[in-house]
């Protein structure tokens, strides 16, 4: 299925690439094809659709976990952000771009073939290497979206008030 902005996807390629032109260090973004910019936004959407979130979604219809009713704490703001169900959050936007940018610039992350078990050049040999790769998640990618997380995905941070 082609990337549909609203059924599997948060972002369009368009406004993805947008993002990347004021992002540095991304380069794994600009070697890729449109076809993989395009499977790795629906990837990332796909791994955020999936966590717990404040709030609830609109329609029992619609594919995706935004847009949602509902409130959090924004810890930056200092003050409840309402989610009046009409947009998706551009925190939830900029955490698929950055999950996105993680997918493609880590290869074999989600199917655990990036680290081989040895490498061996001439006389020397490493054995039993492990990942160098810390987390299925970019780390700015949470830091985007966690304070949306119910309290149970997020660590405790405070109440589910809504």
């Amino acid at each position: 299925m082609a990337l549909i902005v609203g059924v599997n996807s948060y972002s369009s390629l368009a406004d993805a690439e947008t993002y990347f032109t004021t992002r540095i260090d991304v380069a794994a973004w600009h070697a890729a094809t449109e076809a993989q910019k395009e499977a790795a936004l629906v990837t990332a959407s796909i791994q955020l659709n999936n966590l717990n979130w404040f709030g609830v979604i609109m329609s029992p219809d619609q594919d995706l976990a935004f847009p949602r009713k509902g409130y959090y704490l924004d810890q930056m703001a200092g003050k409840a952000i309402y989610l009046d169900g009409t947009v998706v959050p551009n925190r939830i936007i900029n955490a698929v771009y950055e999950q996105a940018y993680h997918l493609l610039n880590n290869d074999g992350l989600l199917d655990g073939n990036g680290s081989p078990d040895s490498i061996k050049v001439g006389p020397i040999e490493l054995i039993g290497l492990k990942s160098t790769v810390q987390s299925k998640i970019s780390p700015l990618a949470l830091a985007f979206y966690k304070p949306l997380l119910s309290r149970a995905h997020a660590g405790g941070m405070w109440h589910r008030a809504n």
